[in-house]
């Protein structure tokens, strides 16, 4: 896919690996628009995607601003540490409804308000339209201390792979794309330590670009490859690797 002109939306795009990827994207000679909490800028809408109904309000002022969407690309996302075995605690269990609306379900509602436009961009022929949403490698092997994130990001995995299977049917010009990345060092990982050494925003955003250029339905980052082969080839021990991480 040439990114050059196309019409792009990225959500959680004010800072860290959004930020980074709407730059790399206008470098490029797309125009960009972003969201985000504290988003300001005539390109960038301000909103809070755990809201029902916020992932459809920044598509429609998206393609109001553009005239039209060609990529969207869902890489809003937090995550919280969940002891969830030691009790109904009301701030826990708050922070999990976030981490579900933020993760899940504004990704649900966000391709449901933008397929119509990403179809009309692309209407038939071979794809020159996408659908992107940025996942983990906890997306295939949990970590003990996030389990309402590991399973909002292997949720969406497979909301993908079945978005995939509509898109062939119905819109075969929209290619629907699963980014897998690494620890990327952003405010979300302050603090965090994995079993690989962080990558930076800037880093994650340019393998981003670059597999919206190639194309491929599953873009593993840096050291995402290793940890899926090794979950392919030895489960358990890839198991063991992501347990503590």
């Amino acid at each position: 896919m040439n990114l050059g002109s196309k019409r792009v939306l990225v959500t959680g795009g004010t800072g860290g690996i959004g930020l980074a990827l709407a730059d790399a994207l206008t470098a490029l000679g797309a125009t960009v628009v972003t969201c985000g909490r504290s988003a300001a800028g005539p390109l960038a809408v301000r909103a809070d995607l755990a809201v029902p109904g916020e992932a459809a309000r920044v598509v429609a002022e998206a393609v109001e601003r553009l005239g039209g969407l060609d990529v969207v690309v869902a890489n809003a996302g937090v995550q919280y540490p969940t002891p969830l075995t030691l009790g109904p605690d009301p701030e826990v269990l708050g922070r999990a409804r976030q981490e579900i609306g933020v993760n899940l379900a504004s990704v649900v509602e966000l391709a449901a308000a933008a397929w119509p436009h990403l179809a009309a961009a692309a209407p038939g022929g071979p794809p020159r339209a996408a659908f992107v949403a940025v996942t983990s490698a906890l997306a295939y092997a949990p970590k003990q201390s996030a389990p309402v994130y590991c399973a909002t990001k292997a949720a969406v995995h497979i909301l993908l792979e079945s978005l995939r299977h509509q898109a062939r049917s119905t819109s075969p010009g929209v290619r629907v794309q699963e980014v897998v990345l690494p620890l990327v060092d952003t405010a979300m990982t302050a603090g965090r330590e994995g079993p690989t050494r962080k990558i930076g925003p800037a880093e994650a955003a340019g393998a981003i670009v670059r597999g919206l250029v190639r194309g491929r339905p599953v873009v593993a980052v840096g050291a995402t490859r290793a940890l899926l082969a090794l979950l392919r080839l030895a489960p358990p021990v890839g198991r063991r690797v992501l347990r503590d991480g």
